[in-house]
């Protein structure tokens, strides 16, 4: 079922934002391409560049990650309202 698969990496991607070891990589690699650019010469465009697209690669795997998490959090009030749905359909007799 598409929907239970969409829950269980939402879960997975919900443990991994809320993991230590995740939250300090992630802090520690940002921190690490701020420093090169502070230390990177101001006419080292390439340098600049180059630092400028990985922190924002990093932010595009933060962002799906976070997107994982959140359509998982939809996909299981989905379930749950389709679980209550086929409940009260029994209940009721439709």
């Amino acid at each position: 079922m598409e929907l239970m698969k969409e829950i269980h990496k939402g879960d997975e991607a919900q443990r991994l934002l809320e993991s230590e070891v995740y939250i300090e990589s992630m802090q520690k690699v940002r921190e690490g391409i701020t420093k090169a650019m502070q230390d990177a010469p101001m006419g080292d465009e390439k340098t600049h560049n180059r630092l400028v697209i990985a922190l924002q690669l990093l932010n595009q795997i933060e962002k799906q990650i976070k997107e994982f998490a959140t359509t998982g959090k939809m996909a299981k009030m989905q379930f749950e309202q389709n679980t209550l749905r086929d409940r009260i359909r029994k209940v009721s007799g439709f």
